[in-house]
């Protein structure tokens, strides 16, 4: 009996400024999460920038382009950009280490979704589709740094129990420390601003559990890496019964 056969997996490789050519052609008028701002850029010199990104698309494969100057963007792709740009809402994982930050976005919409990984050179961003719930679980938690030991953490927290948070988050990271976040950013013509939160401290054999209180007060919480991952799960099925809600209250809108 054959194996069943998976799916391919497209995985497109893009620049800021193609994205927001891309944003453009497909009808959208912003992409969450890119910072580019062309305001500066005259008129002549937009339209040359934009026509570069074409030529780039074109020789990526990307986009073709006809005689009477159509455009057709590949189908993977124009998915991905319909979605992350009629988004009203996604989620941003940061790891923040000492002099290093990966950033990932994961966009939701109709059932689907697609990961926005920037790269560590600054400039380009991989997407993919993540044909599953338990796949984005998956991936968040793959990229959650291990803790490498046993030690006693507990003796490291009251050392350390008086300073200040920030400072105390400096000092780490400077230490090796990584801090992980996760996000549900909510985001309208008018303002973008984060719904809710998640962060933990990674170093060695410790992590701690930053959390919000009282008079915006920051509480540090040692946890064991399998409660770790079992909070982010639990984060992450908020937003999933929160997705899945929506949609189906778009399919019952649905007129027949």
């Amino acid at each position: 009996m054959k194996e069943a056969m998976k799916p391919a997996r497209e995985v497109f490789e893009l620049h800021a400024l193609e994205i927001i050519y891309l944003t453009a052609l497909t009808g959208g008028n912003s992409f969450p999460g890119l910072d580019t701002d062309l305001k500066a850029e005259s008129e002549r010199s937009l339209r040359a920038l934009m026509d570069a990104q074409m030529r780039s698309l074109e020789r990526k494969g990307y986009l073709e382009t006809d005689f009477m100057g159509n455009a057709q963007v590949k189908e993977g792709l124009h998915e991905f950009i319909r979605i992350a740009s009629g988004s009203t809402a996604y989620l941003c994982q940061i790891i923040q280490k000492y002099q290093q930050t990966l950033k990932v976005y994961y966009f939701f919409r109709d059932g689907a979704w697609f990961e926005l990984e920037h790269q560590p050179d600054g400039s380009s961003y991989k997407v993919q589709e993540i044909y599953a719930w338990h796949e984005l679980v998956f991936q968040v938690v793959n990229r959650t740094p291990l803790v490498q030991g046993l030690g006693n953490s507990e003796q490291f927290l009251v050392a350390d129990k008086e300073s200040d948070l920030e400072k105390w988050v400096e000092q780490m990271l400077l230490a090796g420390a990584s801090v992980l976040s996760l996000a549900e950013i909510q985001c309208t013509e008018e303002k973008v601003q984060v719904q809710r939160e998640l962060n933990l401290l990674i170093h060695e054999d410790h992590m701690s559990l930053l959390q919000r209180g009282t008079e915006e007060r920051v509480m540090r919480t040692p946890v064991h890496f399998a409660a770790a991952v079992e909070g982010m799960i639990a984060w992450l099925q908020e937003t999933h019964r929160s997705e899945e809600a929506v949609y189906v209250d778009s399919i019952n809108n649905i007129s027949v």
